[in-house]
Order: structure tokens, then C-alpha cells, then sequence
């Protein structure tokens, strides 16, 4: 019996190993009777539903179910499969990267979760359809990268940003997000970025929080602080993109070195919302459209 016990364990220190970069940490797979909720072609189905709970304890990763489809490459855990993943505990010194394809969703329920990163960003959407952080009712949920980030090609210059997504990205729910950047960027998406009924705190170096095509704000409260531009979105090969709408019932604090809220192409800001702090800089600096209603903003400016 004991020789047989013996055996087993070997199996199992094996399959570990096998599901395990050695510098990043290791993945435990088991089954808790957490059943899929996921439709086809990887959309999540609901938001309080995940299929996969990930349990982090320093670097080392618990999955609720067998073959989760998280691996481990670089110094990173890689979700590949579009679905809903619950993030619980601590993640010390690593990354959770989103690398599903182009058809797929990916939703990720942050309920107490914490992660730094020594090297790069805690959280990098390298590709997908779309990205969703859900902040569960309740939770406060802290990021934190790095002062210097290592490319594995020196040509490289992305992630560059706390939370950085190339694709579509959503952070909504009834819970706290923090998010500390002390490289670059606090929030940065290539493409749109919506923020919406949740809390969020976030500072950065340059850009505190950057939707590259666009940033919705609705029904948030959100505080940003530390860094040269406080919301900003720049793309300029299409009219309708490049723009920042802030909708009734928002509540943002900026505290910035330059410019509080920049666009390329629009910027809006509803009746009903409050927009306070100080900048450097334009409180609302666009060479298109600016739409505001001045009762709503209470940002003093040095320029």
C-alpha cells in the first residue's frame, strides 16, 4: 500500500511539473462541481456565473476545474480560452495574460483580488474579442506593476500600462478597483474602453487612464491622480472614434500634471455628472468638439 501511495504522488508531482514554467509557479487543477456556463464561440453567458474559479496564493494557481485551459508561459498565466473566470487571492510577482482569438470573449470577476507584477503589467489582454473586468459586489481589488518593464524583444514596447488590453475593454460591477501605475500608464486599451457603475482609483506616471479609440465613463466613481494627462483617447484615422463621453451621474476626480481630460476628436460631458480636481494644464483640451456642461466641472486649471 505505502509503495502504491508513493506512486501516486510521483504521477501526480509529474502532471504538475508539466503544467508548470519553473520561474513562474505552478497550476493545480480540480474539480469542485463548477459546471460551464460558457455559449459557443467562448461568450460569456453571465456575469455572476464564472466556469473557472482561479484561487492565487503567491504564485501558485488553484483552478476549480480540470483542463481550464490556463497555462503557463513566461512568467505568466495565460488564460486561452474565451469564457468567465472568478479571480480570488493574491498573486505575487507574476502576470495574468488574455490570449483567446479574435472571435472569443473573455470576462474576468475580480472578488478580492490582488496582483503585482515585478517586471511588467499584472494584467495584459493580448488578444481577444473583448475583455470584461467584473468587480464583484463588495470586493476591493488591488493591481500593481512595475517601475521598469523587461520586453523579451527589446523592439517591444507593449504591455505599457498597469491594465493594458490591444483589444475592446469593460470594467463595470459594484465593487473597488485600485489600480497602482508606476511604469507608464494606469489604464491603457488600444481600442474602447468603458467604465461603468463601479469605483475605481488609479494613478499613473504619463496617461492615468487611455482608451486609445474611445473612453466611456457611466455612472462611475472614479479618482485619478499622479501623472501627465488624466483621461485621454487619440486616434485619428476615424471621425467616429477618438472621443470621451462622461454621462449623468459620474463622479471623476482628476489630479494631473497637464491636461485633465484630452481627445482628438470629442469630448462630452453630461448634465448630472461631477467632474472636480486640477491640472496643469486644459481642463478639457479637443481640436473637435467639445460638448460640456460647465455646471458639471469644478477643475481648476493653471494654464
Amino acid at each position: 500500500m505505502k509503495k502504491l501511495i508513493l506512486t501516486m504522488l510521483a504521477l501526480l508531482l509529474v502532471f504538475a511539473l508539466a503544467a508548470c514554467d519553473q520561474v513562474s509557479g505552478n497550476v493545480v487543477e480540480t474539480t469542485d462541481g463548477a459546471s460551464s456556463q460558457t455559449e459557443p464561440n467562448g461568450q460569456p453567458e453571465g456575469a455572476t456565473v464564472p466556469s473557472v474559479v482561479l484561487t492565487f496564493d503567491g504564485t501558485t494557481l488553484s483552478a476549480s476545474v480540470q483542463n481550464s485551459g490556463i497555462t503557463v508561459e513566461g512568467g505568466a498565466f495565460v488564460i486561452t480560452r474565451g469564457g468567465s473566470y472568478e479571480l480570488r487571492g493574491d498573486l505575487s510577482g507574476g502576470q495574468i495574460k488574455v490570449a483567446v482569438p479574435k472571435t472569443e470573449q473573455v470576462e474576468l470577476i475580480f472578488n478580492n483580488f490582488t496582483a503585482s507584477c515585478n517586471t511588467s503589467a499584472p494584467l495584459y489582454v493580448e488578444s481577444a474579442d473583448k475583455c470584461v473586468i467584473y468587480l464583484a459586489a463588495g470586493s476591493v481589488n488591488t493591481l500593481t506593476d512595475a517601475t521598469l518593464y523587461k520586453y523579451a524583444n527589446p523592439a517591444d514596447d507593449k504591455p505599457n500600462a498597469c491594465i493594458y488590453s490591444a483589444d475592446d475593454l469593460t470594467i463595470k460591477g459594484t465593487g473597488t478597483l485600485n489600480v497602482n501605475g508606476n511604469y507608464n500608464n494606469g489604464i491603457g486599451c488600444k481600442n474602447d474602453l468603458r467604465i461603468k457603475d463601479c469605483t475605481l482609483n488609479v494613478t499613473g506616471v504619463n496617461n492615468i487612464v487611455k482608451g486609445g479609440d474611445s473612453v466611456e465613463i457611466e455612472n462611475a466613481t472614479v479618482k485619478l491622480s499622479g501623472g501627465e494627462d488624466g483621461i485621454k483617447s487619440d486616434a485619428t484615422d476615424r471621425a467616429d472614434k477618438g472621443y470621451i463621453l462622461i454621462t449623468a451621474g459620474s463622479k471623476v476626480e482628476i489630479n494631473c500634471i497637464d491636461d485633465a481630460i484630452q481627445a482628438t476628436v470629442s469630448i462630452t460631458v453630461e448634465a448630472g455628472c461631477r467632474i472636480t480636481g486640477a491640472c496643469g494644464g486644459d481642463a478639457l483640451n479637443c481640436p473637435g468638439t467639445i460638448n460640456a456642461d460647465t455646471s458639471a466641472m469644478e477643475i481648476v486649471s493653471a494654464s
